[in-house]
């Protein structure tokens, strides 16, 4: 980092007097009043101090000093090395400066006055690039005017309407410039996990951010996720839903993968509560990733398709069992109509984004029926099978009627069908 021998004087003067500023402490015992001049009075001495940086890197960059001082081969790399910049910032910085000479002038002028902020000057400096040179200093002047009333969400928009207006054909060689680089990767890992890593254009990361933004919501106070679990719960969401769509099933049958439970010709299916399937013989599996441990069999057997492979004294699967979807579209339908959708207490899921659930498991015996079953989303369905909750039917009517969810530390939620 540069560091130079000896400031200018009125700089020098300027940090002591920073040093005596309030810090800490002093601002606790100030009332909300006094706080807030306070912020509104040092943002605008940061702003000054931004203008005024603005103006002196403007002269740095055409008189070359960074190339005469050290060698650099720009005036952003002077930046990066001698106060430790990322290069982006760097050369946005230099950009500005640069700006500031003409089209910017009056934007800066501004700045220093406290009228627009940093972020006010960064997105105008942002959109100049995009905008024929012989308009610039226009549109300059016009987001500026707009800045000084505005906040810097409202003055991005404008500029990209802006770069329309004046560049129509070059934005739109942006836009498709963005669209062709996008990309989705899907990467398992080695311990059954997946990443998923891409890149959007504008428009479709809109459309993204809008599908998924309705299921951000915590469904209750029992919804410990984080945002980002919420985001990735909703991906596959909007995914089985759109499948089911696409198939003409709303409500109905959805596609699910196929759960593929492989026995050696001694074994037998496996117990319920049984530990890791090893001690009887039995390897539970999904199509693609791997082996899946049994508590997670338990609650995809309750809406999939099913399939015994059984194994020769190789190991090779010498019979395929007959797939079996545990429930029909039929019985899908009625789900549907009676609980409305998800059927933990409080949850809005609508029965597109449910699966259907066995009270009694289906492994241990219980029916594929209406009485055995109920609606649950893909978050209460986890809470059911891995998290501790169980449901008590309250007759032998089971999901026909009331039904007690309780919960693994003492909680008990009453649930009732929905009338149609």
């Amino acid at each position: 980092m540069f560091l130079p021998d000896q400031l200018p004087a009125e700089v020098a003067d300027l940090l002591a007097q920073a040093d005596a500023l309030p810090v800490g402490g002093e601002f606790n015992a100030m009332d909300a009043h006094t706080r807030a001049t306070w912020l509104v009075g040092l943002r605008q001495l940061i702003n000054r101090a931004e203008a005024h940086f603005i103006d002196c890197l403007g002269a740095f960059d055409a008189h070359l000093d960074g190339d005469a001082l050290h060698g650099t081969a720009s005036t952003a790399a002077w930046l990066r090395g001698a106060m430790r910049l990322a290069p982006g910032d760097a050369t946005e910085k230099v950009r500005i400066a640069r700006f500031s000479h003409r089209q910017m002038q009056g934007t800066v002028a501004e700045l220093a006055t406290g009228s627009v902020n940093y972020d006010h000057v960064r997105a105008i400096a942002r959109s100049l690039r995009h905008v024929p040179e012989d308009s610039q200093e226009a549109a300059a002047k016009l987001l500026t005017d707009l800045a000084k009333q505005a906040d810097v969400s409202t003055v991005r928009i404008a500029a990209r309407r802006l770069e329309f207006v004046t560049n129509p054909d070059g934005t739109f060689a942006d836009a498709e410039k963005q669209y062709s680089r996008r990309f989705l990767h899907l990467s398992p890992l080695l311990h059954r996990m997946t990443t998923i890593d891409g890149l959007l254009d504008p428009e479709s990361a809109a459309i993204v951010s809008s599908a998924l933004g309705p299921y951000l919501t915590p469904t209750g106070s029992e919804d410990t996720r984080s945002s980002s679990q919420r985001r990735a719960d909703a991906l596959v969401e909007l995914l089985s839903s759109a499948s089911a769509t696409r198939e003409g099933t709303v409500g109905g049958a959805r596609p699910q993968p196929t759960l593929n439970i492989l026995c050696s010709l001694e074994s037998t299916a496996p117990a319920a509560g049984a530990g890791t399937g090893a001690e009887t013989g039995v390897i539970l599996g999904l199509p693609g990733t791997g082996l899946i441990a049994p508590t997670a069999m338990a609650r995809i057997s309750c809406d999939s398709n099913v399939a015994r492979v059984l194994l020769g004294p190789e190991r090779i699967p010498t019979e395929y069992g007959r797939q079996k979807r545990l429930f029909t579209g039929g019985q899908r339908h009625a789900l549907a109509i009676r609980d409305g959708g998800c059927r933990f207490p409080d949850c809005p899921r609508p029965p597109l984004h449910t699966d259907a659930h066995h009270i009694v498991a289906w492994q241990n015996g219980g029916p594929t029926d209406l009485t055995n079953a109920v609606l649950l989303c893909r978050y209460h369905h986890r809470k059911v099978h891995e998290g501790g909750w169980r449901i008590v039917s309250r007759s032998a009517e089971g999901g026909n009627r009331s039904l007690t969810f309780a919960g693994p530390d003492h909680q008990e939620l009453l649930s009732s069908p929905r009338a149609p």
